[in-house]
């Protein structure tokens, strides 16, 4: 199984919020015992792994859809990866069909470190950059002001139990403000560091030839936003406040995907359907996709 996060920052005062994540996942009781079994795929990779090796790959998604945000339609998510002995760095990022969609380039350094068959430890921090429209002028890859760009550097904690995945992050630097007027939007001033925060529930499980994957998502607190304008009355402009994830402690994600494994020579396709859902916003998307992975 892949490794769950916790951030660093400010841990103490999450942690008390991760039983209410648990609260939110559950699995059929009618299942009977011999029907189901909980995956133990994907596990980790070895600390003992002696040489370096590399994964590449790409999604295809008819629904584009991250921590319960819609993101976009049909939408390719490539991805690169090498690792050595529990270390791994891997690229990834996103484009869409249209040309007006926002695109990422995402690198992420990190390291998993297995204790035993039923508890590996990864840690490790992601940085994602976005393109689009609500960075006109203000989002060249290599500005590093973090006022100006797109960038986010996200650091994670994780715990893998065998059964389950336990995972938090959380925004360190970057594009992860709170903005309070529409002239601090517009200038990019007074922001006020939001440590943007989500933790991540994961059960994967086999049942009827069939790889399944439940996650639940919260947020313990009130993510970045920024406001926008809603209407003018006079001189009084009233505006509507955006969040990055919620404006308050939120249960964010509820999903669950099937997917099924094809193999094509050396050619891997798991091909997998899945209901994304936000609890919070009321929202709920279905979307499929296909795996590819050559090499």
């Amino acid at each position: 199984m892949k490794t769950i996060s916790f951030n660093t920052t400010t841990a103490a005062a999450r942690l008390s919020v991760i039983g209410y994540c648990l609260l939110f996942i559950g699995l059929p009781s009618s299942l009977k015992a011999q029907e189901l079994q909980f995956s133990q795929s994907n596990q980790p990779v070895e600390n003992t792994q002696n040489k370096v090796e590399g994964t590449v790959g790409l999604d295809l998604v008819s629904h584009y859809m991250w921590r319960g945000t819609d993101k976009g339609n049909l939408t390719i998510l490539p991805y690169a990866q090498v690792s050595w002995q529990g270390a791994f760095l891997k690229l990834h990022g996103s484009t869409g069909i249209s040309k007006d969609d926002a695109k990422e380039i995402n690198i992420s350094l990190g390291y998993k470190y297995k204790f035993n068959d039923f508890l590996t430890m990864n840690v490790g921090a992601t940085d994602y950059w976005t393109s689009g429209k609500d960075f006109e002028g203000r989002n060249l890859y290599f500005e590093w002001d973090p006022v100006k760009n797109g960038h986010q550097l996200e650091a994670n904690l994780g715990f893998d139990f065998g059964y389950f995945q336990l995972q938090g992050y959380t925004m360190v630097w970057g594009n992860d403000f709170k903005y309070e007027t529409l002239e601090d939007v517009e200038n990019r001033t007074n922001g006020k560091r939001a440590w943007s925060t989500f933790i991540e529930l994961r059960v994967p499980f086999y049942l009827g030839g069939i790889d399944w994957d439940v996650c639940a998502g919260m947020t313990p607190f009130e993510s970045a936003y920024i406001v926008t304008p809603l209407t003018s009355i006079g001189t009084i402009s009233l505006v509507h406040k955006e969040p990055f994830y919620s404006d308050k402690t939120s249960f964010i994600m509820a999903s669950i995907r099937a997917t099924k494994r094809l193999e094509f020579g050396d050619v891997k396709v798991p091909i997998f359907a899945e209901l994304h859902t936000n609890p919070y916003m009321k929202r709920a998307n279905f979307l499929i996709g296909v795996s590819v992975q050559p090499f």
